[in-house]
């Protein structure tokens, strides 16, 4: 019965986590300097400088039209997801709210990266486990669905708008202030829904593909896809070896190469994240493989019969 239930009571308890980072790091370093943020909390800690009621309340209260507009275009699942969290951010905010009586950090300019790093992390564990704290995720994920807009056009032009606003109430220099809180937490987020282990995706066009994918195998201590390919220029056709790797790995690999095939032409970009064997999976030793391979075929095999008949 446990086992059933084992995923979701992990997602609950690090949402749980993440809303009270981030309410912890709202409340000791952004109010005390009368900071803002983007958001709804951002709206919700403008309101509280106007009107003295709590950032927790406010959150609820402004994100109840979300709810609602979740309800009807995102389905129900979404609506549980974001109730959940936005209860447990607006709780956590509330609950830490004596911190900021204490002013932890004097400079405005430290306390607003420490709240970029904290609030990014703690978004970051909510985000990682698949949970949504509302705000202006659903609103974003509705004008995607309708509109075919980009998430993150969309959220960056509602922040623009929200710390214009934001002016008139804290004043300029704490709004340039909050540009700091946001870069560093827009990098925290990233760093912990993705993780800091990143990875390099590398491909390899090379007439010894042979030769390239021994030394991958051998001395990098990588798996490699072949994919045939041709030449846009010559029309001769092509080989191009994919291989993912992490940052400690790209220049061993780039020497290795170099030395199977010094006319090789390489190219590495970044990758966002590698799901699979040798990444986030243990490696399947080789005769396990050959175990799986063999068995793919004769399903084949049973199907292709079954066609035919």
């Amino acid at each position: 019965m446990f086992a059933k239930y084992r995923s979701v009571i992990y997602e609950s308890l690090m949402v749980i986590l993440g809303c009270a980072i981030f309410g912890a790091g709202l409340d000791a370093f952004v109010l005390p300097h009368k900071l803002v943020s983007t958001g709804i909390s951002g709206v919700g800690l403008i309101l509280y400088y106007l009107t003295g009621l709590s950032v927790g309340s406010w959150n609820m209260i402004l994100n109840i039209p979300i709810f609602w507009a979740a309800w009807k275009w995102l389905g129900t699942r979404v609506v549980i997801k974001t109730l959940y969290g936005t209860l447990m951010l607006s709780w956590m905010v509330d609950l830490f709210n004596f911190l900021q009586y204490d002013m932890i950090i004097k400079d405005p300019l430290l306390s607003s990266m420490m709240a970029g790093i904290t609030t990014g992390v703690g978004l970051g564990i909510v985000y990682r486990v698949g949970g949504n704290t509302g705000g202006l995720d659903p609103i974003a994920l509705i004008v995607r669905k309708y509109y075919g807009l980009q998430m993150g056009s969309i959220n960056s032009a509602i922040n623009c708008a929200i710390l214009v606003a934001a002016i008139g109430v804290v004043g300029l220099e704490a709004v340039a202030v909050t540009l700091i809180s946001v870069y560093v937490y827009t990098i925290i987020t990233n760093k912990v829904v993705i993780g800091f282990n990143q990875r390099k995706v590398a491909f390899i066009i090379t007439y010894r593909t042979d030769e390239v994918c021994e030394c991958i195998i051998n001395k990098v201590g990588r798996g490699a896809t072949i994919i045939n390919g041709i030449g846009a220029y010559t029309r001769t056709p092509k080989q191009i070896v994919m291989v993912a790797v992490n940052l400690l790995q790209v220049n061993k690999l780039k020497e290795v190469i170099q030395e199977a095939d010094p006319n090789v032409f390489i190219l590495i970009t970044d990758a966002q994240e590698v799901i699979g064997q040798g990444f986030t999976q243990p490696i399947i030793p080789t005769e396990v493989c050959e175990q799986l391979k063999d068995k793919s075929t004769t399903q084949e095999d049973n199907t292709q019969t079954i066609h035919n008949r």
